[in-house]
């Protein structure tokens, strides 16, 4: 199928209408052991992957998953969007080593697009993961505080009082490797969070949808205009492997039956269709429209 909207892969960009829409990366090719992930994804069936995804989604001599940890940024004529704040700088995350204390170039990426941290408006998480939340905040004087001034944070109510009920049962025991207390609760404090239902309408043609069992509050977030249409969906699908086996839900979900019921349902709605599919993991330069091909699917040709 042709037509629709296309990501330009060197410019690490594309235009929804009148929107830009561009990738800010904060961590790449992050090896990940592939059953560690899917339960389901043993060596057999991850090296006939490799070699349908290629090197830059699996590593083709470990059988590793690669993973990209970025943001997208969306410039409208009024409005400047960061969704999904990746891992941010300088947080204690000692047990996934590629996050932990690290001095990244995030800011740096972002400044490239001449948008600096005050000129965003809105802050929108897919959901509140350590890898979606971490640039939320940054380390000022020793104490964690939001790093876009000026910007209102958009937080989904479900997911946060699953979130909040989670922290308040054992206050003592930091959930989600910490960054609940590091990368949320200074946005609460500082009185830039803003409590919105699932489905949200942002701004004309900016809309959130719910999309559970990643997380119990999970959503997705459309761009659209002038018949244009682009999905920014998180981890509703984490990695290509899950085109090829749709079924398969990661270890990471709240909810694994959900997660599945609501991928499939995503996919088979915008499968062949010319809507641009923009996950929260996937390498580049792979952005594109989704075919369908029997119970399976692929990356359109662009």
């Amino acid at each position: 199928m042709s037509g629709g909207v296309h990501w330009n892969a060197k410019e690490e960009s594309c235009h929804i209408g009148k929107n830009a829409i561009h990738r800010i990366v904060d961590l790449e090719s992050i090896p990940f052991v592939a059953d560690m992930i899917y339960q389901d994804a043993t060596s057999d069936i991850v090296a006939e992957l490799a070699g349908e995804f290629g090197s830059h989604h699996l590593d083709p001599a470990s059988l590793d998953l690669l993973l990209s940890f970025h943001s997208f940024l969306v410039r409208t004529d009024k409005h400047t969007i960061l969704v999904d704040l990746c891992c941010g700088n300088d947080k204690d995350r000692p047990t996934r080593q590629a996050w932990h204390k690290r001095s990244g170039p995030f800011l740096d990426n972002l400044a490239k697009t001449g948008v600096q941290p005050s000129d965003i408006d809105f802050v929108m998480c897919t959901h509140l993961h350590a890898d979606h939340v971490g640039w939320n905040t940054q380390l000022v004087d020793g104490a964690w505080v939001p790093t876009f001034p000026n910007a209102q944070y958009l937080f989904a109510e479900k997911e946060l009082a699953h979130w909040q009920h989670e922290h308040d049962a054992n206050p003592t025991e930091p959930i989600l490797y910490g960054s609940y207390i590091d990368s949320v609760l200074p946005v609460m404090a500082s009185g830039q969070a803003q409590l919105v239902k699932s489905n949200h309408a942002v701004a004309p043609g900016i809309h959130m949808e719910a999309a559970y069992g990643h997380t119990p509050g999970n959503v997705i977030i459309h761009v659209e205009d002038q018949n244009d249409h682009a999905i920014l969906c998180g981890d509703a699908i984490h990695h290509p492997v899950q085109l090829a086996y749709p079924e398969w839900s990661t270890n990471f979900c709240t909810d694994p039956e959900q997660s599945r019921t609501t991928r499939m349902a995503f996919l088979s709605d915008y499968a062949d269709t010319p809507t641009l599919i923009l996950p929260a993991h996937f390498q580049a330069p792979d952005y594109h429209r989704i075919e369908s091909d029997g119970k399976r699917y692929h990356f359109g040709k662009d």
